[in-house]
């Protein structure tokens, strides 16, 4: 169980790395970005929320620069773009075991929100985490 939370722990903070443009995005204001993210499970006592801040360099937002990449434990289908909001379908493979989810980020240009939905089988049993986020630009980097 530890090792799928920080999986899905350190989706958000992926999505403040340096990014990339690839495949369906949407554009986002490059700059300083400060993000609010909370997680809730069956698997935590109370929901967990972490506030943070990075540098976006790049104006576009993609499942692959929101952390996935080909050295990631994730793989990303079922891409698609309607207006400012992209969405995509997700499997990860980590040493706790596979995770299947669906995942959506709405851009506003300076503020953004989103959603990470996964589920899970941990010892026998099918658990849930669902991470949501608001975030907004607060300056240059």
């Amino acid at each position: 169980m530890r090792i799928a939370t920080l999986t899905i722990a350190s989706l958000f903070t992926l999505s403040t790395a340096h990014l990339a443009m690839t495949g369906d995005s949407v554009s986002i204001e490059p700059g300083l970005w400060e993000g609010s993210t909370t997680m809730t499970s069956p698997m935590f006592p109370q929901p967990h929320v972490q506030t943070q801040q990075g540098c976006v360099k790049e104006s576009k937002i993609s499942p692959e620069t929101l952390g996935y990449s080909e050295n990631s434990e994730c793989s990303i289908s079922e891409t698609n773009v309607s207006g400012d909001t992209l969405s995509w379908s997700m499997q990860c493979n980590t040493p706790g075991g596979a995770m299947n989810g669906q995942g959506s980020f709405e851009s506003k240009g300076d503020s953004d929100s989103g959603n990470i939905t996964m589920n899970m089988n941990v010892a026998g049993q099918s658990v849930s985490m669902e991470m949501v986020w608001k975030g907004r630009r607060i300056g240059s980097c």
